[in-house]
């Protein structure tokens, strides 16, 4: 099983890039250290982001984090930035993840909780488990792109 920091924070960068491609259709894609669409230029990061900006597809990938939960939570502080008309979290926990389960807890509930506040949606994917990572990167690189093109042509 690979849970080898390096390949995975390579698999979080690859996982970013990836989105790129939808700068083609007129959408507005952030990666790495580019603010958040809606927060201030010193405001919080996404690893991707996916705007036209009623809506917004953010990727989250939990490498060697220890606050998942601050990964969902900011989200919801967005709210006071930015009126989305819908904002959908993409989190993907890796093989490196390293922190401890409560943390993963608290950022689930606070995925429900702003559900019930937010037009938020909360898509967890828990790759904890993983052991091939180039079939990992090509699945979940497959879901987002997915999730995105489905969100951006409604």
């Amino acid at each position: 099983m690979s849970d080898d920091p390096l390949e995975w924070l390579q698999f979080e960068k690859a996982l970013a890039a990836s989105v790129r491609i939808f700068e083609a259709r007129g959408l507005t894609v952030r990666t790495g250290f580019q603010a958040i669409p809606g927060f201030p230029s010193d405001g919080f990061r996404a690893d991707a982001v996916v705007t036209d900006v009623r809506r917004l597809v953010a990727v989250e990938v939990d490498v060697r984090q220890t606050h998942p939960d601050t990964n969902v939570g900011k989200y919801w502080l967005l709210a006071k930035h930015h009126s989305y008309e819908h904002v959908t979290l993409i989190h993907v926990y890796t093989p490196a993840y390293n922190s401890y389960p409560w943390r993963m807890r608290l950022g689930q509930f606070y995925a429900e909780k702003m559900k019930s506040e937010l037009p938020f949606e909360y898509m967890l994917l828990d790759r904890r488990s993983a052991t091939d990572i180039t079939a990992t990167f090509l699945e979940v690189k497959s879901i987002v792109a997915a999730r995105i093109t489905e969100e951006f042509e409604s």
